[in-house]
């Protein structure tokens, strides 16, 4: 959960990896201590077949003390008797160095274990440390949603990939619809709800898993899931990090689970496009947010074509103006919307007149005029020509001479 977040300050050797006797016995001490200051202490189940631990995180919410979220990092630094910390402020991960303790690994059978971590530790002047990883959720809705997402070692993220096979995504704040330029679309934040969606058993996941294979099988009953149309990359799905074994192991066995469907490459691009169209559509609907997403929509849709229908290139080319003059341009243009209603008057014309362009650029023309508006290379021309006929003088044979007269 908080990753590698001491390689700044120590090196890899002073956190060994952490025997399942010696990991259970520290998250039993732990637990008991942290429920002292939180009424909300779990650790995400672990994924099965575990041979041992990298570190043990942490979910807390709702401290004791009341009237704030979370509790200083020094009180829990010093409810660890942590040497090391590294800090996050608010609803985020802080990262926490504990000390094993000669022979702690010894008592719980696994001597071997600690001697050669601290002989590998020694050799970079260190001693060994847990990391104990503490996210602070910021309500229990965020605290139930975590702890099922970082249940069961890379379950989440897997849930994660078949969910935007589909077009959405998955994680830790719930179910979205990507909806770019503009934030995705919240659909749901009970993982309940989601995964009834998803058409997985909530029932099952309580249960709990004993191998890695009864979880596979268990996101193969997912309606989401089909081996024909899986993609493991490509666009929309993030690269994961090489150490997420499990999510590689799933991949691998995803794609077992197609060797003998005969299906062309194109056949499989085309299912895929519209089975996720269609999920996106079936979504919407099932969450109630087809009308929502819709407005969006159309709003999307009105600011392209107004911006391709109105704008400062075309009110320039109308007017003749040039670059340097666009204050006049605005003016002009702060000049229409008056006229016509603001933007939602540009955008009527713009769907409902088949000449809208004319009817904008007469309308523009119009406010030029009215506004006084030229632009001033023209001006500064007629200037000079008017000067030059001031300068003229009529002969009494009537051809025309330049006047002498210096008034």
């Amino acid at each position: 959960m908080g990753g590698n977040a001491f390689s700044a300050t120590l090196p890899a050797s002073a956190f060994p990896r952490i025997p399942p006797a010696a990991y259970r016995a520290l998250k039993a001490r732990l637990t008991s201590r942290l429920r002292t200051l939180y009424s909300i202490v779990s650790t995400p189940v672990e994924a099965p077949e575990k041979a041992d631990h990298g570190d043990l995180d942490f979910l807390v919410c709702e401290p004791l003390t009341g009237g704030t979220t979370e509790v200083p990092h020094v009180d829990v630094q010093a409810l660890f008797a942590a040497k090391h910390v590294v800090p996050m402020p608010g609803n985020r991960t802080s990262s926490y160095a504990v000390l094993v303790e000669k022979g702690e690994w010894a008592a719980v059978d696994h001597p071997s274990n600690e001697e050669a971590a601290r002989q590998a530790a020694e050799a970079d002047k260190q001693e060994i440390y847990y990391q104990v990883d503490v996210h602070v959720c910021a309500d229990k809705a965020e605290w139930e949603r975590i702890q099922f997402f970082h249940g069961y070692g890379d379950l989440g993220m897997i849930l994660g990939l078949i969910a935007r096979n589909r077009g959405l995504t998955l994680g830790t704040k719930g179910l979205k619809l990507p909806n770019p330029p503009r934030a995705p679309l919240d659909l749901s934040e009970s993982m309940d709800e989601i995964m009834h969606y998803m058409g997985l058993s909530m029932e099952r996941w309580n249960a709990g898993f004993e191998t890695k294979l009864q979880i596979f099988e268990w996101v193969r009953t997912s309606s989401f899931f089909d081996p024909t149309t899986f993609k493991t990359q490509g666009q929309g799905i993030k690269k994961v990090k090489p150490e997420r074994k499990m999510y590689a192991q799933f991949v691998e066995w995803a794609k077992g689970q197609k060797q003998n469907i005969s299906v062309s490459e194109d056949a499989q691009e085309a299912l895929r496009i519209a089975d996720k169209e269609a999920q996106i559509q079936h979504a919407l609907v099932y969450f109630g947010k087809k009308e929502e997403f819709d407005a969006l929509a159309r709003e999307d849709t009105q600011k392209v074509r107004l911006k391709e229908g109105f704008n400062g290139t075309k009110v320039r080319a109308w007017t003749g103006l040039p670059v340097e003059q666009w204050k006049d341009l605005k003016l002009i243009m702060d000049e229409v919307r008056c006229w016509l209603g603001g933007e939602a008057g540009i955008l009527k014309i713009l769907e409902e007149q088949g000449d809208s362009e004319e009817v904008l650029k007469n309308t523009v023309l119009r406010a030029k005029e009215k506004l006084g508006i030229v632009a001033e290379s023209t001006q500064h021309g007629t200037e000079e020509v008017t000067k030059l006929l001031g300068a003229v003088e009529i002969t009494k044979d009537g051809s025309l001479q330049l006047s002498t007269n210096d008034s």
